[in-house]
């Protein structure tokens, strides 16, 4: 009965705080006419201070910390930097190359241009967006790692079953913005949902076996934030790309190769998702 009520505490202040700022964010920049743009980074929105689209950007930017403050709101903390070893430390900076590089190689094979940035300005905006995203986007992990998927391995025991469903309600979460981001495409962006619910599901995947071989939040909100970064850079360097699927393909096909190396145990641990064994 405890856990249910810290999981429905969770939901209700995770959910709600995004839902409401993205949402209401979303809303007064329309009535403004100063549309909110997702993709700013914290140096975006402290630019902006004194414009007519700061507010709603703010509260859209400050709509990520939902599952920060639902982690705070249920108060079963969990160790910050944990137990990193160099295995973990090598998965957590090489899965977003490994689902990163296929599509930068299949864009560039097709023959869409790079876009018109000199390469100093491209270090330095990936360089900002990775900082910005890991200090915004990379919180969550303290909500979905931290909380929400040791509570689903107390309970549901597989790792399988705790991550799947925990990467479901981690797109969920994402529902408000893929909205904002594809509703002009119609009955396509049902389609577009769909796919981007199978990459979160197997992100969460990936990101729960890292989290249980090293306990450590912080090397989870670095996997988080380096896998962002590498989709931004894909799309600033090629506009419009279509060939981000790409990556989401290659997260499953790293989870195929990951469940052949780490055979996950099937019961939870005393602590609920301490590192499995191989």
């Amino acid at each position: 009965m405890e856990a249910r009520r810290g999981v429905a505490t969770y939901l209700l202040v995770s959910f709600g705080w995004t839902w409401l700022l993205w949402i209401g964010g979303w809303w007064l920049g329309d009535v403004r006419a100063a549309p909110v743009t997702p993709q700013m980074t914290l140096v975006d929105v402290w630019a902006m201070i004194g414009a007519a689209g700061f507010l709603p950007q703010l509260l859209f930017a400050l709509g990520v910390f939902g599952p920060l403050l639902g982690y705070l709101a249920v108060g079963r903390y969990r160790p910050f930097w944990g137990r990193p070893t160099p295995e973990t430390v090598f998965l957590a900076t090489a899965v977003p190359v490994v689902t990163a590089v296929p599509a930068f190689v299949v864009t560039m094979a097709s023959g869409i241009a790079v876009a018109d940035v000199s390469a100093s300005a491209a270090v330095g905006a990936v360089g900002v967006y990775f900082v910005s995203n890991l200090l915004t986007s990379g919180t969550e992990e303290f909500g979905w790692r931290g909380f929400l998927h040791p509570v689903l391995r107390e309970h549901d025991a597989t790792f399988w079953g705790a991550a799947w469903k925990g990467g479901l309600v981690w797109a969920v979460w994402h529902y408000p913005l893929m909205v904002m981001l594809y509703w002009q495409l119609g009955p396509v962006m049902v389609l577009t949902i769909g796919g981007f619910t199978a990459s979160i599901v197997a992100m969460a995947w990936i990101t729960a076996l890292v989290y249980e071989r090293s306990n450590s939040l912080a090397l989870a909100a670095l996997l988080h934030g380096l896998n962002n970064t590498a989709g931004f850079a894909l799309v600033l360097l090629f506009p419009g790309t279509p060939f981000t699927v790409v990556s989401a393909v290659m997260a499953w096909v790293v989870v195929a190769v990951l469940e052949r190396r780490y055979r996950v145990d099937a019961q939870p641990s005393s602590q609920g998702g301490s590192p499995s064994s191989t």
